[in-house]
């Protein structure tokens, strides 16, 4: 099993399955966020605690920035609110993924 496969095989016993890039912009937008592709980062993510620790994945690291202002997430003057919040949780969560191009796309 390779190490795509693991990693999916890891969301998969979470609870988690893949989505679409198309999902998961939508359910971006249905909080007030969305992806700025232009930033994308193809990586080797590595899980640093836990029961996977050590495990490494194939990944597409991505960009979410406010849909109205266009403002990363993550910028120290970006909005702090329950969408916010529930971004957050999203991508704690590991719930939204695509896989893309044999990498997991991930916000």
């Amino acid at each position: 099993m390779n190490n795509l496969e693991r990693e999916l095989q890891h969301r998969r016993e979470a609870g988690n399955s893949p989505s679409t890039v198309a999902g998961i912009n939508a359910a971006l937008l249905a909080i007030g966020y969305r992806l700025d592709r232009s930033m994308d980062c193809l990586s080797m993510n590595r899980h640093v605690t836990g029961d996977y620790a050590g495990a490494s994945y194939p990944a597409i690291n991505v960009y979410p920035v406010e849909a109205d202002t266009g403002m990363s997430a993550c910028h120290v003057d970006a909005r702090r609110d329950a969408n916010f919040c529930e971004l957050q949780r999203i991508r704690y969560e590991e719930e939204l993924f695509a896989v893309v191009r044999g990498r997991i796309l991930e916000i």
